[in-house]
């Protein structure tokens, strides 16, 4: 089974999330939920948005960073939206990482000063459209990952996968964790 790094989204460690944690872990996985925002979390975007912006993508990275030194044997990451970030970056960078979902969004390679490594399994998920991710890099990041397995959810809100999020859409959000969950089963082999 796998050994996970889940990355949260602006709103924080949610309820949504540490379900979806708990359920993977029904299903054999080891789950870690790094919490770059020690419990706080957010309804509003808005204020989402201020206290991840007020915290900085350095002060992410270093609790990612702590995440993968505490959990050295992790091998795959999960990134929803702002966790996108701190989940690619690792994939990127530390040679155990086998695996990367990313979830709400996507960065060009070179934005982490950094390659795609070919032989990470990708899998992406986004909402179609969604304002929250930029095309470019999604397709940038494609272009450096052609075996990826991406998934767009038409009409649907950017986080539809979080019943703690405004765009939550139950329908989506069973055909995404079903397609996480056969996905997570394949690159545990």
């Amino acid at each position: 089974m796998a050994e996970i790094l889940l990355f949260h989204h602006a709103h924080g460690l949610t309820d949504g999330l540490a379900a979806l944690a708990e359920r993977l872990r029904a299903r054999g996985h080891t789950v870690h939920t790094p919490d770059a925002y020690a419990g706080a979390t957010f309804t509003h975007i808005t204020d989402a948005v201020a206290h991840a912006q007020r915290i900085g993508h350095d002060a992410i990275e270093e609790v990612a960073r702590r995440a993968a030194l505490r959990y050295r044997t992790a091998d795959v990451t999960i990134g929803f939206s702002l966790g996108v970030f701190p989940a690619q970056l690792l994939a990127q960078e530390l040679h155990r990482i086998r695996a990367c979902a990313l979830v709400g969004g996507a960065l060009a390679p070179k934005a982490l000063s950094g390659e795609w490594r070919h032989e990470v399994a990708l899998q992406v998920h986004v909402a179609e459209p969604d304002e929250w991710v930029e095309p470019e890099d999604l397709a940038a990041l494609i272009a450096h990952a052609p075996h990826a397995e991406v998934y767009r959810y038409p009409n649907r809100g950017h986080l539809f996968m979080d019943p703690f999020c405004a765009g939550y859409d139950a329908d989506a959000a069973d055909e995404f964790e079903e397609r996480l969950g056969a996905w997570l089963a394949r690159v545990a082999g």
